[in-house]
């Protein structure tokens, strides 16, 4: 089946089911795909406790995202969400409440917010400026939007019992990106790449550490410093 993921045509082999997750992508005419991922090279033994489909989900994006790094792209463990025309992308470890910061979004901004990728959003560089997508592969819950949106800004979260937020350097933001994205490659090349791409998108988009507790007044606070310092680059 032929997909349309992130302004790439993709060509995705229909196994275990997964043309049932990824109906809003599909492509009707036929064009010769960017990225051709097949089923033959999933590494399935890698997934001994989920289920075929999920093992098949779980590959086929790995394969997405590594071949993304090709066309000025990365992907970043994030919840992501599009507000007055721009995206903003909250990310950490797992249990950091990236879902529930989201969702102090949508309660506190109403129904302009819209989370368009709740795990895996695409991030791509196109004539200077870097976008978010949403994809197929948003995890447990499968919340996403085929959609794609102006990157404004990025905020890594950290539980605390009062709300501050602070700019990373480049460094801070490199170390917080590298565990929240595809970086064990057996290929240098791919590490190259990742590396180029990664520094771009530090140099580029503002990157903050959010220090908060789960309640509005943490929203707020994340939102009007990424606008602010969106304005202020341009973005």
């Amino acid at each position: 089946m032929l997909l349309s993921i992130a302004d790439l045509v993709v060509e995705l082999e229909d196994s275990a089911n997964l043309s049932s997750l990824t109906s809003e992508y599909a492509l009707d005419i036929k064009i010769k795909p960017h990225i051709e991922i097949h089923s033959k090279d999933y590494r399935l033994d890698s997934y001994p406790a989920l289920s075929e489909c999920d093992a098949h989900y779980m590959e086929s994006g790995w394969f997405f995202y590594r071949e993304l790094l090709k066309f000025n792209g990365v992907y970043l463990h994030s919840s992501a969400v599009e507000y007055k025309g721009k995206a903003y992308l909250f990310s950490g470890p797992c249990g950091m409440g990236k879902s529930t910061h989201t969702g102090l979004w949508m309660d506190t901004f109403g129904d302009e917010v819209k989370l368009f990728n709740d795990d895996k959003p695409a991030l791509r560089r196109l004539e200077d400026r870097w976008y978010a997508y949403g994809t197929p592969w948003s995890g447990k819950n499968h919340i996403n939007i085929n959609m794609k949106v102006p990157l404004a800004g990025m905020c890594f979260l950290k539980q605390a019992p009062e709300n501050k937020i602070r700019r990373l350097d480049a460094m801070e933001a490199l170390q917080k990106i590298l565990p929240q994205t595809l970086h064990r490659f057996r290929l240098e090349a791919n590490t190259n790449l990742l590396l180029s791409n990664l520094d771009k998108l530090i140099r580029e988009i503002p990157i903050f550490e959010l220090e908060n507790r789960p309640e509005p007044a943490a929203a707020q606070l994340s939102y009007e410093t990424m606008r602010k310092a969106a304005e202020e680059a341009g973005l």
